[in-house]
């Protein structure tokens, strides 16, 4: 007998070789019953009842920040870049699974490729794995979405600027946060490893920070060995920011720094050091539009480091990365226009 009650308001279901499960009614328990050997009868050729593109969306990011990826937990960066790729879906989101068609999906990828070709390419795959997904659980979807081809977009090479130009930018910023721009622009801290730094993780006295492991891109935790100058420009940070605060470089209440908050210091001190334009947007309103990206001073610490002499492979274990310096001759090898021509002089002379 596939159906037991359990005491008052409680069944058990037992069907092999799934496992049991226990519901508050009969009713209930005899639907399961009839889907589960449904589901033994039919094999592979079983079909879920349809569900939601929402529903199985929404299932599918919460298994993948329980159940992490495949170096460990997912990093906060990583789950709100999930939930961002997902957003665009919203208006189909109430479409059940079995009528969603390749067309439906095509189109709306087209569009967003339209005027956001990286974030449409990331949409496209987060929807293709979902679907995948779903199918593997019985939901019929239309093969033809797999078939959608992906979205091209030309890479966006980073800039590397020298000290003064750092140095500029910081000159027009509020006191209590310029020291950020020398400090990811000789160190490389990515934006999130900056705005979350702690006194519990800098030492001036050893000329260090640690970046955990739950921020680091790597997923280890990395130390990081700091120059005299950075760590003056720390020294005098810890005096500058508000009081009250364990955040190295927090925002003017103390707290962490929002991408967009931050933007609205940082984009005016870029228009000030000529990094960014204006232009009129959508609405007719005149906004600044930052020819210079944060996560670039990134790529200016690997030029600067490169240009004063430091091996890849040590540059790679100072920013974190994990390929004895494989990533830096891949995608920042653009940053090292001169270092032909150098290695020609050293060899031949100037002539």
């Amino acid at each position: 007998m596939a159906i037991r009650k359990r005491g008052k308001g409680s069944w058990q279901v037992r069907v092999r070789p799934f496992p049991d499960m226990t519901v508050p009614t009969r009713e209930a328990a005899q639907t399961i019953e009839l889907d589960l050997k449904l589901r033994v009868k039919l094999g592979h050729l079983y079909r879920e009842k349809p569900v939601t593109l929402g529903h199985e969306l929404d299932g599918y990011l919460a298994r993948k920040i329980a159940m992490g990826g495949r170096r460990g937990p997912l990093r906060p960066a990583s789950v709100a870049f999930l939930q961002k790729s997902a957003k665009p879906w919203d208006p189909l989101r109430k479409v059940l699974i079995s009528n969603l068609r390749r067309a439906m999906v095509e189109d709306r990828v087209a569009a967003r490729a339209a005027v956001a070709p990286v974030a449409a390419s990331n949409e496209l795959e987060l929807v293709k794995a979902c679907l995948r997904t779903a199918a593997s659980r019985g939901q019929s979807v239309d093969p033809g979405i797999f078939e959608i081809a992906p979205v091209r977009h030309e890479p966006t090479e980073g800039v590397a600027l020298d000290l003064a130009q750092l140095h500029e930018i910081a000159s027009t910023m509020p006191e209590r946060i310029k020291r950020i721009v020398p400090f990811c622009g000789t160190v490389g801290l990515r934006f999130t490893e900056a705005v979350t730094l702690t006194d519990d993780r800098v030492d001036l006295e050893a000329c260090e920070i640690v970046i955990p492991r739950d921020l680091n891109k790597g997923r280890r935790a990395n130390g990081i060995p700091l120059a005299r100058v950075e760590v003056q420009l720390l020294r005098e940070q810890l005096l500058a920011r508000p009081a009250g605060t364990r955040l190295v470089f927090p925002n003017e209440k103390g707290g962490v720094y929002s991408k967009s908050g931050f933007r609205s210091i940082w984009l005016p001190a870029l228009l000030a050091a000529g990094l960014a334009h204006e232009q009129t947007n959508s609405q007719g309103r005149t906004v600044v539009v930052g020819d210079f990206r944060f996560h670039w001073l990134r790529h200016t610490a690997i030029s600067l480091m490169a240009r004063a002499g430091m091996k890849p492979e040590l540059i790679a274990e100072r920013v974190g990365h994990r390929d004895g310096g494989g990533l830096i001759y891949r995608r920042y090898r653009h940053l090292f226009p001169q270092e032909t021509l150098d290695a020609l002089h050293r060899v031949f002379g100037r002539g």
